[in-house]
């Protein structure tokens, strides 16, 4: 199989670390596109651009968010297959061509996985439901724990590392614009569940994770995460505004931040602030 005629990957940066090296190293044969959502190392980037398989740089005049910078690069692929993937994974050629092979094998499958490790090939991987299908079968803590065997059809994957059918990818229009962070994974599942499509883990291929160490970790990231943890989910279950609920969910965090700030403790009076803007935003600007 020639898979750089088939295959582009798009890498999403913001402040990413030397681990995007190592990553690219291990797939010189696949054509990539960087965008960089900003605060890289101009050192790394330099680095990055050295390699020859990297066919466009793209850097935005903003941070487009995770979701929203895939969907920026998707307008350059012109491929059968994309492979979006973070930084901090680490996976061989020969991974990525038998997630090509499951699907061909599975016409009808949009996003084919590989078994996530860690480091020191521990299984990360277990049986994940996307949240509304968790809730309402009662899906258990046993459930989650039972290893995956052979090809999968799954509800949900994480997008630390996704090959994508680009047809399909397209005709049910990308990634959300809504979801500047969070849940934008779970959305594209959903959206591939609704049409019924097909998820797929392959356990033959593999891919090491090396969670957290793909950006740095600073107060702009800190707080990022902290908001749109928040934001994200009311997104995504369209919680409905000006309720009871909601409002009495908003004064929770103002009295929690009140609180913590009356006995010092700033960095959990600050999370709680973060979580009351990010539900005001909601119910008012979105």
């Amino acid at each position: 199989m020639t898979i750089s005629k088939d295959i582009t990957g798009i890498i999403v940066l913001y402040d990413t670390t030397i681990e995007i090296i190592d990553c690219l190293e291990r797939l010189k044969n696949i054509k990539f596109i960087i965008v960089d959502n900003g605060k890289c190392n101009k050192k790394i980037i330099n680095k990055i651009l050295e390699f020859k398989n990297i066919i466009k740089y793209l850097k935005p005049k903003k941070n487009l968010g995770f979701g929203r910078a895939n969907n920026f690069a998707f307008k350059y692929v012109n491929t059968k297959y994309t492979l979006l993937i973070n930084a901090d994974i680490k996976t061989t050629v020969g991974d990525i061509e038998k997630l090509v092979d499951t699907l061909i094998k599975y016409p009808n499958t949009g996003i084919s996985v590989p078994l996530l490790v860690d480091s020191e090939n521990n299984n990360l991987d277990y049986l994940e439901c996307l949240p509304e299908i968790t809730s309402s079968y009662n899906y258990s803590k046993n459930d989650k724990k039972k290893l995956i065997s052979g090809d999968t059809s799954i509800s949900f994957c994480w997008a630390a590392i996704m090959l994508v059918n680009n047809k399909i990818f397209k005709n049910i229009k990308l990634f959300d614009k809504k979801y500047f962070l969070f849940w934008e994974e779970v959305d594209l599942c959903r959206k591939f569940r609704e049409k019924k499509l097909s998820v797929i883990i392959n356990p033959k291929a593999i891919g090491i994770h090396k969670e957290g160490n793909s950006s740095k970790n600073d107060i702009s990231t800190f707080i990022t995460r902290i908001y749109h943890s928040e934001l994200s989910p009311l997104i995504y279950f369209a919680v409905k505004k000006f309720t009871p609920s909601i409002y009495w969910k908003m004064t929770k965090y103002i009295f929690r931040t009140l609180s913590y700030l009356f006995i010092l403790n700033f960095k959990k009076s600050f999370i709680n602030f973060l979580k009351f803007l990010a539900i005001f935003n909601y119910i008012f600007f979105k």
